[in-house]
C-alpha cells in the first residue's frame, strides 16, 4: 500500500459510531533480528520481490512494503487519527491481528 496513512485516515472516516477497524497483517517478529523465522523469510521475499515494488511505482509512495511490525502500525494508525491500536489474541500462524479504534 503506497498511502498507507491516507488509506486509514479514509477507512477511520467511515466508521460508524463506536466502530473499530480490523487489519491482518504479516506475523513477523516484533523487531527485526537475523536470520528470521520462515514465516518472516517468505514475508520479506514477497516484499523485497513484489509488494515494494509495486507500492514505489506510485508517486508520493511511502514504500512500506509487506511487512508491518506492530510498533510501525501503531505509527501510522496514530498518524491516521486512530487513537488506539490492540493486539487480538487469534492464534494463526501467518497473520497477526490489529483491533483500531478511533
Amino acid at each position: 500500500m503506497a498511502h498507507p496513512v491516507e488509506a486509514l485516515a479514509a477507512t477511520r472516516g467511515l466508521l460508524a459510531p463506536g466502530g473499530a477497524l480490523l487489519v491482518a497483517d504479516e506475523k513477523v517478529a516484533e523487531s527485526f533480528t537475523a536470520p528470521g523465522d520462515e514465516v518472516e523469510r517468505v514475508m520479506y521475499s514477497y516484499s523485497v520481490l513484489f509488494c515494494l515494488p509495486n507500492s514505489l511505482a506510485e508517486e508520493g509512495s511511502v514504500g512500506t512494503g509487506t511487512v508491518l511490525r506492530p510498533a510501525r502500525m501503531r505509527e501510522l494508525a496514530a498518524a491516521a487519527g486512530f487513537s488506539s491500536v490492540s493486539i487480538l489474541s487469534v492464534e494463526h500462524d501467518t497473520f497477526r491481528f490489529y483491533r483500531l479504534d478511533p
